[in-house]
């Protein structure tokens, strides 16, 4: 798996991540939506029912639940899907570009744009009272068992979002911000886990205090130097 680098950002090839966020974003409802392309019924299905299984697990959302949420006629989901596990095929790549990791960045150090994504995304579960979780850590604990055409969608994507993550914990190393001489490989993946288990615990806590902890573990101890970022 490829990814290249575009004006200090790490962008992947799976799923668009990073590279189609200007698209109409029903889930994240902004003040200028109303100027934007008119998304095809096939991504205004995709973007609607995100919503709803995030919200709902895969279980309980149901395909009228879907197509409901998309104001589209049930018959027409399976014009564009053969199936609700191909169709959460379909979500699980779009999650990344909708979950609130930036696509730009204010700061030029590698280790002050690690910390501004998972600040983002801190920032996203606090608007939902940190309840919903993360919707890849949710199907995996679901469905992953059951289907193996959705959990190898959530393999790729943790494998694209952890070398993200591996790429910007190299750039520190290279740049001489973080002390940390660990393989990048293996801390990309272990932010990336810690991360999820942090999420999940304040689901069930509602609170921020697991994410607060993998804020001091990780970027206080692990990841520590003298950069400002």
């Amino acid at each position: 798996m490829s990814f290249v680098k575009t004006g200090g950002s790490v962008v992947s090839p799976v799923g668009g991540i990073q590279a189609r966020q200007a698209s109409v974003d029903k889930i994240k409802l902004t003040g200028h939506i109303g100027g934007m392309a008119r998304a095809s019924m096939k991504q205004q299905i995709i973007d609607a029912g995100l919503a709803e299984l995030h919200a709902r697990g895969y279980a309980a959302c149901s395909v009228e639940d879907i197509t409901k949420a998309a104001g589209v006629p049930k018959g027409s989901f399976y014009n564009h899907f053969a199936s609700k596990e191909e169709f959460a095929v379909d979500v699980v790549r779009r999650y990344f570009e909708v979950s609130g990791w930036p696509t730009s960045f204010e700061t030029t150090s590698a280790i002050g744009r690690l910390r501004a994504g998972f600040e983002a995304l801190y920032a996203g579960a606090q608007e939902r009272s940190f309840s919903r979780g993360c919707m890849w850590g949710n199907l995996a604990n679901e469905v992953a068992d059951h289907s193996n055409a959705i959990r190898g969608q959530l393999a790729e994507g943790l494998d694209a979002w952890s070398a993200i993550v591996t790429e910007l914990v190299a750039q520190a190393q290279r740049n001489g911000e973080i002390s940390s001489a660990g393989d990048p490989a293996q801390l990309g993946r272990f932010i990336v886990n810690a991360w999820e288990g942090a999420l999940t615990r304040s689901r069930v806590v509602r609170n921020g205090q697991p994410m607060d902890d993998f804020f001091r573990m990780v970027f206080d101890l692990l990841l520590a130097g003298d950069a400002t970022g």
